[in-house]
């Protein structure tokens, strides 16, 4: 699919890396030097490199800089260590498309990889503004799956206000694809050329969240050896993702709210200020309004990350967009893995369309890797699938067997539609009470404040 230089001269990284693009049907060159690679470049011109800030006789900037003089055109994506981020910032003004950290998780790789092979397959287009892509195909240009009318209403939204400078506030279960659409937003933004950052803040606890995002002065606390710049200095002019925003303290709430009123940031340990262009797009799984209620978010900080709020259904309401996922997944999966798998029987199609994914996309995914990976055929079939589906619903002939669950789930919903979603009404014809018909709706992921039915619900009932 394409050539791809890796210069590096740490060959634990280089046999990962180069076993990753392979699987993804790339051509790799390895090279180990600055003087090396420069000749290789002279002699093949690669479409993308992964340099090293630190290489044998120069590294990656060196690289990057005669590159450039010389005129060649292809992506650069250097590689760095976590104490090197002021050097990959440096690399990026200087024209790196991305960076990445080591050690470098395989999903990131084929990321990166993906986006910087199609930014310099499309040259011109990032920065085009959404009028000027009326004819293109918004699911190629963000990679997102789907042709439901949720997700052709969810890209939509996504187009009017990638090239807005508004905050966005992403919400939807686990597994539906958040940073997926966060990341389709910066792609079909002005900003596009310039960094995305995603970071979970869940993931650290509150001392480093805050050195995280703000950056820290050497000596600000025990371990701090050198300056740090944080994630909003180095986005700047770029997008920051903040994943999983209701589980922020309240103290660091404070904080981010300052930075979005001002647009300074201030690293810990350090008295001076300074000012970053930086877009945010948060995201949670969490009910927000809720969390305001019950004190544990701030409501100032609510309403100005919510400025456009955007929701993403979850892959039960659009069962319609099984099929095209798991046809995408197959052919990753299948590719990566080097197996000629090429299709899905109609039984395990049957399947996974009328499963309710609790897990979202995310389960879709890993379901259909289990398939490819125990798949002793070109074709998945139903017993390479997980147990848990199977279980839910079990295929004979063609003919499915829904479980007693399923059954449930669908005979709340049809009583439900008949009384137009009025649950007091539902729960005497059902001879429940209010309170179980609450707590069903809940466990089978259905939410509805009792006055109105939730979108797709007859997509539900399938």
């Amino acid at each position: 699919m394409a050539r791809i230089l890796i210069a590096d001269g740490e060959d634990g990284f280089v046999r990962q890396a180069a076993a990753t693009l392979h699987l993804q049907g790339h051509e790799v060159i390895r090279c180990r030097s600055l003087d090396e690679a420069a000749r290789t470049i002279a002699k093949t011109v690669p479409q993308l490199i992964l340099a090293d800030l630190r290489l044998d006789g120069g590294g990656g900037l060196e690289l990057l800089d005669q590159i450039r003089r010389q005129g060649i055109r292809c992506g650069v994506v250097v590689t760095t260590e976590l104490g090197s981020i002021e050097s990959a910032v440096e690399a990026i003004q200087r024209g790196a498309v991305n960076y990445l950290r080591k050690p470098i998780d395989k999903g990131d790789l084929i990321g990166v990889v993906e986006e910087a092979l199609s930014k310099s397959g499309s040259e011109g287009r990032a920065t085009t503004s959404p009028a000027t892509r009326k004819g293109d195909d918004l699911c190629t240009l963000t990679g997102i799956v789907g042709s439901s009318r949720a997700m052709e209403e969810l890209l939509e939204m996504v187009e009017k206000v990638a090239d807005t400078e508004s905050s966005v506030l992403i919400t939807g279960e686990t597994g539906v694809g958040k940073e997926l659409i966060g990341r389709a937003i910066h792609r079909l933004s002005g900003r596009s050329e310039h960094v995305f950052c995603a970071i979970n803040s869940a993931a650290f606890p509150e001392t480093l969240l805050e050195s995280e995002l703000f950056g820290h002065r050497r000596g600000a606390f025990t371990g701090a050896t050198n300056n740090k710049k944080g994630l909003f200095e180095f986005a700047h002019e770029g997008t920051v993702f903040l994943d999983e925003v209701a589980e922020m303290p309240l103290s660091m709430q404070v904080k981010l709210l300052r930075f979005l009123q001002t647009g300074e940031v201030r690293p810990v340990g350090d008295e001076a200020t300074r000012y970053v262009d930086v877009r945010l797009v948060a995201a949670t799984n969490k009910n927000l309004e809720r969390a305001v209620a019950t004190e544990t978010f701030r409501e100032d900080l609510y309403y100005r990350l919510a400025v456009i709020p955007i929701h993403v259904p979850p892959l039960r309401d659009r069962p319609e967009d099984v099929r095209a996922l798991s046809t995408h997944f197959l052919q990753r999966f299948s590719d990566r893995a080097g197996k000629g798998v090429h299709s899905i029987s109609n039984d395990a199609m049957e399947l996974l369309a009328g499963y309710a994914w609790p897990g979202n996309v995310r389960q879709l995914e890993n379901s259909i890797e289990r398939g490819v990976v125990l798949c002793q055929t070109d074709e998945i079939r139903v017993e390479d699938l997980p147990v848990r589906l199977r279980e839910e619903s079990i295929v004979r002939e063609g003919e499915t067997i829904h479980s007693l669950q399923v059954m449930e789930r669908s005979h709340i919903l049809n009583t439900l539609e008949q009384v137009n979603w009025n649950r007091k009404r539902a729960a005497g014809l059902l001879q429940i009470s209010t309170t179980t018909l609450w707590r069903r709706l809940k466990e089978f992921g259905i939410e509805t404040d009792g006055s109105r039915r939730p979108a797709a619900a007859t997509a539900m009932q399938r």
